[in-house]
């Protein structure tokens, strides 16, 4: 029950902010209890008599809204199911529905006795009068009462424009007009105009909150009225907090999104086997009082919109009482979020080691300021529909987790250079940095670009445990990674090749290398002597000399003997390097011109080399990609400075 305990305690230190919108910083709100987070499509204006004053369909980056809710309906998964008292869909809203829907929706059910049951209207009317009635009414709940009541909501909707009738006269749900642009009511993101979401702003002389989902007194209201209304609840202890409250076996969902149907905490199965066969009742299993549940889910949620990170069903979080770096971050995204307005990135694997110190430095500031330094590590996912898991929890002091946040970046870190994603067919890539790529970029660097959802998650999960853990990645990474490198250096477009494949490669065998022992970092070092490292330099200065004698235009798209054979280089490296030399002496001869710079360095490689270590056909190991990307980069910035110069002379 810690989870629910720690997500109530924030609940609780954050109930400054509880139901408030518009704070600097925040991308949702923290819904107080017995309301839920969803999103509204339309917005309905009223005056205080309940007069319609105007409508306006919502953009999505302004639907998030505040709805009051009962135990029956925060948990509702059904048209059936019981209305929320306030806001709540088109359907429930307009006694007019049924003049536009057609007939197959109009027929009314029956109940168990026989008797009609009362349609959704009907519910949604019940229970707005029972608030408007109570002593915990406002004249605000008082003019959407009469609106309800008293006008035809989809009538009015479809003469403002908001709505549109088919050939038959009823409410059109799919946009038929193929030449035309949708209208926004279509746009809006709700399947059908009538399951769109509709929230009321009442304008009154002197009020400063027309909104009704902002106004904190009518929140307060509600919150009074709700605790009349469902009084009749029994009291039980609660699990989670060891107190005698009013318990519930229903609990609210959205969790991952405002519309995710899923629930982390269920038992409606009475006949199937979720808790048949250890527990004769489900309250044997769990019980919670609804106020604890409420502030536990609540506040899971709020922090999964503030600070998750989903991909597909599976969202990861990590939370705490100060704010913490996000899990996920690239080190140019980490440093970039703390770094001043307007000042310049890094430029050298220095000044980015500095940068990240920097910014690291301020979180461990904000951790030794607070009281409780405690974070706490969640991943949840959905096997189905309608069933949510905890996959993964966790608890452990700030200070760790800073400081497996920094042996993430530092360990693995190598020379980076993202692309702009949108640009698919002529990529354009980002300035250098210095660190740790993104996870998905890491794992297309494994797995490839095309790969399921499923396995996406799956792989997602094991890089997110790795870091939080402080563990090293899987050594199956590692080899996917090395094989795709050597096998696509033949194919693929070199600056793709080198940003896309090379690069996070390198990141993964260097963290799992440094994990165990630091020595591996990006800058070239002449002195090591390891086999493999020595066969990657070797590789590198066989590709340069060859690349060199190409034209500009050529440098990118054409194929050099190193990269062809790089495949068979690394399986057999002795007699491949045979033939790769062979093939080299035309553009050894034209590179003897310049004074034959790349032919010295080979020569000082081999001598590098034990003579047992040369002669050796045995496979390489990772070690081979992080000699050849050092390699690569000293040669191509001294050609870069080389043609800089030639450029300034002339």
């Amino acid at each position: 029950m810690s989870w629910l305990e720690q997500l109530v305690q924030t609940y609780e230190e954050s109930e400054e902010i509880v139901g408030k919108f518009g704070l600097d910083g925040m991308k949702s709100v923290l819904p107080p209890v017995g309301h839920i987070l969803g999103d509204a499509q339309i917005e309905i204006v009223l005056n205080g008599e309940g007069e319609l004053i105007s409508v306006e369909v919502l953009p999505k980056e302004k639907q998030q809204t505040l709805l009051p809710c009962t135990l029956d309906s925060a948990s509702r998964t059904s048209t059936t199911a019981p209305p929320h008292p306030l806001h709540d869909k088109l359907f429930y809203i307009a006694r007019d529905c049924g003049n536009f829907v057609p007939r197959k929706e109009k027929k009314a059910k029956k109940g168990k006795k026989g008797e009609e049951k009362a349609s959704p209207h009907e519910r949604y009317v019940a229970l707005l009068a029972a608030w408007e009635q109570s002593p915990y009414a406002d004249p605000k709940i008082h003019a959407v009462y009469r609106y309800v009541t008293e006008h035809d909501v989809i009538g009015e909707l479809i003469a403002k424009g908001i709505l549109y009738k088919d050939a038959q006269g009823r409410m059109m749900e799919k946009w038929e007009g193929k030449q035309k642009e949708k209208p926004p009511i279509f746009k809006a993101g709700s399947k059908s105009p009538l399951e769109s979401v509709v929230r009321f702003r009442v304008e009154l002389d002197g009020d400063p909150c027309p909104e009704l989902w902002k106004d904190a007194r009518l929140q307060k209201k509600y919150q009074q009225f709700f605790q009349q209304c469902f009084s009749h609840m029994k009291e039980g202890l609660c699990y989670a907090t060891g107190k005698q409250l009013l318990v519930t076996d229903k609990h609210g969902r959205g969790i991952r999104t405002t519309g995710d149907t899923t629930k982390l905490i269920s038992s409606n199965d009475g006949d199937g086997f979720t808790f048949r066969g250890r527990f004769a009742e489900a309250g044997e299993c769990i019980s919670l009082g609804y106020e604890t549940s409420q502030k536990a889910l609540n506040t899971l949620g709020w922090l999964m919109r503030e600070q998750g990170y989903s991909v597909g069903s599976r969202a990861f979080l990590a939370w705490g009482r100060v704010a913490l770096p996000s899990v996920f971050d690239s080190t140019e995204q980490f440093v970039r979020r703390r770094r001043q307005k307007g000042s310049p990135l890094p430029l050298t694997m220095r000044a980015w080691a500095e940068s990240f110190a920097k910014a690291l430095k301020g979180y461990r500031f904000a951790f030794q300021r607070a009281e409780k330094s405690q974070v706490n590590v969640m991943v949840l996912d959905a096997a189905t529909k309608g069933r949510l898991a905890i996959c993964y929890y966790d608890e452990m002091a700030g200070e760790d987790f800073l400081e497996r946040i920094e042996k993430w970046h530092t360990v693995g870190r190598w020379w980076q250079r993202d692309c702009d994603e949108m640009a698919k067919k002529d990529k354009s890539w980002y300035p250098a940095y210095y660190g740790i790529p993104d996870p998905k970029k890491l794992i297309a660097a494994c797995r490839g670009e095309k790969i399921s959802d499923k396995q996406l998650d799956m792989e997602m999960h094991r890089i997110f445990f790795s870091i939080v853990q402080g563990v090293p990645l899987p050594i199956d990474m590692e080899r996917m990674a090395f094989q795709r490198v050597i096998k696509r250096a033949a194919c693929d477009p070199l600056p793709e090749w080198e940003h896309l494949l090379l690069e996070p490669a390198c990141s993964i065998v260097c963290k799992r290398l440094n994990q165990r022992r630091e020595e591996y970092t990006v800058a070239l070092d002449k002195e090591k002597t390891e086999r493999a490292y020595l066969f990657g330099r070797l590789l590198a200065a066989a590709d340069q000399m060859e690349r060199a004698t190409f034209k500009p235009e050529e440098r990118g798209s054409r194929t050099t003997n190193a990269m062809r054979y790089m495949n068979r280089f690394a399986s057999r490296p002795a007699s491949t390097w045979m033939e790769v030399q062979m093939k080299l002496l035309p553009y050894q001869e034209k590179r003897e011109k310049y004074g034959g710079k790349e032919k010295h360095l080979i020569d000082e490689i081999l001598h590098t080399f034990a003579a047992e270590d040369f002669r050796s056909d045995a496979p390489l190991g990772v070690e081979f990609l992080l000699g050849l990307s050092c390699q690569r980069y000293v040669l191509v910035k001294e050609m870069d400075e080389t043609e800089k110069a030639e450029e300034g002379k002339s």
